[in-house]
């Protein structure tokens, strides 16, 4: 196991891929790359990785036969070329353990969780009749509660909130690690006791002060937080509000959380329904599941179940990995590592900055390490992205503000040495501004970069987040800079698709005004019969293709992922158009940022990972704070607080400053400390994306930190109070000289630049049948046989190859027929054949409902790790009969075929009862 620990700009990608070709080429092997799986973290960085695989190699190919061969070998095979994103590996790797799960195998991955808990929190409202009693009863309860205690209450809206926190990935993982059963732990009955042991602590408390003289309004419980005023009145409690504190506010918080929790046996009820009832499965609930196949299994069985053998592992941006998903790999590279396997890890924990998606840095700063002892770790220390003075500012300041919030040790190889080619030791530019107006600073230095040679292209502004973005990207519009944003990404941005769906808007409600306006205006006639909504919505784009033809080729991107949207929708919900409108309002969908647009790119810091800008702007510095109040699932446990135990549990806690005089407060401080590397983390982002120069904008720091640095006594919130703080110990705040961007070498421009197309045709216009389909079969039902017997033995072939039982035939050969592989003149005629053939043989094909396991086109392994893949196979009770589908003459090269598959399957502890070829045409049978 190979650890690389690689800062911003270290070539780690280089690295990584030439590592991959090293272990291509000294495999020895022809399909090594089928036993190479490289993994990173989005679909760009996987295209970024395969790309750079591919230049390197064919690099290698101009003096190397081996190379070449091998080069030739993957193109023609790309799609066994294993460079995936990591949820992508985990959903092949679940698919192939379908009916372990109990799911149909063509189930959906669903991205989109919010859209999933709107729907199931309105089946929820829906479903609030007066048969409902509980439910009912716990809202009348609930709504009492919060009125008497003064507080708002709005049922829609905490229905929302508690499926969201149930459903978020920190929930999952918290209760996976601590073996937790919500269904369990949040029934009603537990939650009544829950609060009837929360009303005691807190009479018992109000009782005691009352003593005292403290007054308290009834239901309302006692605000803590002004302490010191409530002790100057009675000194007296001293004692014993220092006793009981935590344990009443303890108590006020969790009956808080009560009304919300008890909610969550529908919410998963209704979740549950309805992705049984769409054949779906959530993302996060899949990394779940197969934590539980795997952890129960040994990699072999894995690997059989995948059909491939992955021997080396290279996994990229490992700081982003989460706790569920390292679990996942761990038992593979275990098997890789006692199997002589070489595995490489790459990642860089100040990168790390998608907590909020449950990766834990901790798995690259000492666990894996720790896990295999063996491991050889190394730090890349060079710099070969940015100008010498840009690296330079890093070190010096990173190394200044770790050593400030105390994260000197996770910032320990924050020094860099530069090492860009292309530029000397002065090169670079540096500029630090706190002012007033922000917006005018960022003119100001987008032109000043401008005059010095800089192409639109060449600039990022950097923002935090979206909102901000927003705003930057109107005021550049304005000032005439042409930009690319998130905004301008958004699929709703593109005139086309916007006036699509006024049109399909009218087509559902002719009463609509505005779009029946539109739709008059365009002079557009709505088609009278459609065969589906995609069907529809391609008719009116041909439409609007029509009449606005000049600004359809430029906006073909947006039109293509519309589309794409469409159909993924209507796949799992059907043909319903009101349907897929309200699903449109709700979305917010973007494409990916078009490359070589010579435009300035806003775009957000976790966006902006792992890509870099010729000149980075980066405004609005101030709203990177050091800490923020945020809800976070907390263990609770009882037993250590001398609690009732039905105190314990995980509760979504908003952890603040108020969570300190509580049993929570452990878990304040640990997510302070998270925090605090979370947000230094996103500012490194940030500086590191520059190659030449960097320009860092914030707002004056208020009058309250001034005076503490002052004093000597720095009170940070935000990080650039250390920029702050840095730049007072400097005599300046530019570093540098602006660059003379001319001096960039750049890639020539294509003399025929690619341009995109959307190409759409009536549906009439769209399929035919297959020429060659009338030549598989004759008129004569079994004479059929009399033509080719190639081209009839891989359609025959695809056909029984879809069928694991008798009953499965008629849809396997509807399918040949959609496809065209058959003339649905003759669709009877094949059935009617393979029926016969297949009721003659029920051992092989047996009804559904017999315990078999049936693997069609299943591949093995032999132990000298090439594969085999039998047509057929049947397994029950650790007996196994082996099928071969052949069309043709008699072979006794299929002799040994079949028999190295009975050797596999008898090395595997299996008790072959018979390897049969089954001559489809004579119905012959040959036992091996």
């Amino acid at each position: 196991m190979k650890i690389l620990k690689a800062s911003a700009g270290a070539g780690k990608t280089y690295r990584l891929s030439h590592k991959y070709i090293d272990l291509l080429l000294d495999s020895g092997k022809a399909d090594a790359y089928r036993h190479i799986l490289a993994v990173t973290f989005t679909n760009k960085a996987t295209d970024d990785m395969k790309r750079r695989i591919l230049k390197d190699l064919k690099e290698c190919a101009k003096s190397d036969t081996d190379a070449e061969k091998m080069l030739v070998r993957m193109l023609h095979d790309y799609g066994a070329f294993a460079v995936s994103t990591i949820d992508r590996f985990f959903q092949q790797t679940l698919k192939a353990f379908s009916r372990e799960i109990g799911q149909f195998a063509d189930y959906q991955i669903e991205l989109d969780r919010k859209s999933l808990i709107k729907e199931s929190m309105d089946r929820i409202l829906d479903s609030l009749t007066p048969d409902k009693k509980e439910l009912l009863d716990w809202i009348k309860d609930s709504v009492k509660g919060s009125l008497e205690q003064g507080s708002k209450f709005d049922f829609e809206d905490r229905l929302y909130q508690i499926g969201s926190l149930l459903k978020s990935e920190e929930h999952r993982a918290l209760s996976v690690a601590l073996g937790i059963d919500d269904r369990e732990l949040y029934t009603k009955e537990r939650l009544s006791r829950l609060r009837s042991e929360c009303d005691t602590i807190i009479n018992t408390v109000s009782g005691r002060l009352a003593e005292f003289g403290v007054k308290t309004e009834p239901g309302k419980p006692l605000d803590f937080s002004n302490k010191k005023t409530l002790l100057k009145k009675n000194p007296d409690l001293k004692e014993y509000v220092d006793e009981v504190l935590q344990r009443y506010n303890t108590a006020v918080l969790v009956r808080g959380l009560i009304f919300s929790l008890g909610l969550a046996g529908e919410f998963y009820t209704a979740f549950d329904e309805l992705l049984k009832e769409k054949n779906l499965m959530c993302l996060d609930e899949s990394n779940v599941i197969l934590k539980d196949i795997i952890n129960g299994s040994d990699a072999p069985f894995v690997y059989e179940k995948i059909g491939v053998r992955f021997e080396n592992f290279l996994l990229d941006e490992f700081q982003d990995t989460s706790n569920i998903q390292w679990d996942n790999f761990l038992p593979l590279l275990k098997e890789s590592e006692a199997s002589g396997g070489y595995n490489l890890i790459v990642g860089d924990v100040k990168q790390s900055i998608y907590r909020f998606r449950d990766s834990d840095w901790s798995l690259l700063g000492s666990r894996v390490a720790e896990q295999f002892p063996s491991s050889d770790v190394e730090n890349m220390k060079e710099n070969w992205r940015s100008a010498p003075r840009v690296v330079r500012f890093n070190n010096s300041f990173f190394k200044m503000a770790s050593g400030r919030l105390g994260l000197s040790d996770l910032y320990s190889d924050v020094d860099q040495t530069p090492k860009n080619k292309d530029m000397d030791e002065d090169a670079g530019f540096v500029q630090i501004s706190f002012c007033e107006d922000q917006n005018a600073k960022v003119l100001e230095s987008i032109f000043m970069a401008r005059e010095n040679g800089a192409l639109w292209n060449d600039i990022a502004v950097l923002v935090r987040n979206n909102s901000e973005g927003s705003k930057i990207a109107s005021m550049l519009i304005d000032s005439g800079i042409p930009v690319i944003s998130d905004d301008s990404l958004k699929i709703s941005s593109s005139v086309v698709v916007r006036k699509v769906v006024s049109l399909l808007k009218a087509y559902d409600n002719p009463q609509d005004s505005i779009s029946r306006y539109l739709a008059e205006s365009m002079d557009v006639d709505f088609p009278d019969n459609c065969h589906s909504l995609v069907d529809l919505a391609e008719s009116l784009l041909r439409s609007v293709k029509d009449k606005e033809l000049e600004c359809f080729g430029s906006e073909t991107l947006y039109i293509q992922a519309f589309m794409d949207d469409l159909q993924n929708w209507t796949r799992i919900n059907g043909n319903s158009l009101r349907g897929f409108l309200d699903h449109w309002t709700e979305s917010d969908l973007s494409i990916s940022s078009p490359e070589g647009e010579s435009a300035v790119r806003v775009i957000t810091i976790h966006k902006s990972k792992g890509l870099e800008y010729e000149y980075v702007i980066f405004p609005f510095a101030e709203k990177v704070g050091l800490f923020k109040d945020t809800t976070r699932w907390c263990k609770l446990d009882a037993a250590k607080y001398g609690l009732d135990d039905v105190f314990g549990g995980i509760y979504p806690v908003r952890l603040s400053s108020r969570t300190a005089n509580t049993f929570f407060s452990e878990e304040y401080q640990a997510e302070l400390e998270r925090q605090l590397v979370d947000n230094l983390n996103v500012f490194y982002v940030a500086l590191t994306r520059a190659v030449r120069g960097l320009h860092i904008i914030s707002a004056l720091p208020t009058k309250k930190f001034k005076d503490s640095l002052n004093k000597g006594t720095p009170l940070y919130s935000k990080v650039s109070d250390l920029l702050y703080e840095y730049i007072n110990s400097m005599d300046e705040t530019r570093i540098g000289k602006m660059p003379d961007f001319h001096e960039i070498k750049r890639p020539e421009a294509l003399n025929e630049p690619f341009e995109a197309s959307y190409e759409s045709v009536s549906l009439g216009g769209r399929l035919s049948p297959s020429a060659d389909s009338w030549d598989y079969f004759s008129d004569s039902g079994e004479a059929g046989f009399s033509v080719s017997h190639r081209l009839k033995g891989i359609v025959m072939h695809d056909i029984l190859a879809s069928v694991k039982y008798a009953s499965d035939l008629a849809k396997s050969v509807n399918v040949a027929v959609s496809n065209g592989e058959i003339d649905s003149a003759l669709r009877d005629t094949v059935e009617a054949l393979l029926s016969k053939r297949i009721a003659a043989h029920p051992e092989w094909f047996p009804q559904v409902g017999d315990e078999y396991r049936i693997l069609n086109e299943w591949t093995v392994f032999r132990k000298d790790g090439k594969s085999r893949r039998p047509d057929r196979v049947l397994i029950r009770e650790g007996n196994v009969r082996i099928v071969d589908f052949k069309f043709g003459e008699e072979m006794d090269k299929y002799k040994d075929q079949i028999r190295s598959y009975a050797n596999i399957y008898r090395s595997l502890g299996y008790n072959v009862i018979s390897a049969s070829l089954w001559y489809v045409e004579s119905d012959k049978t040959v036992e091996v």
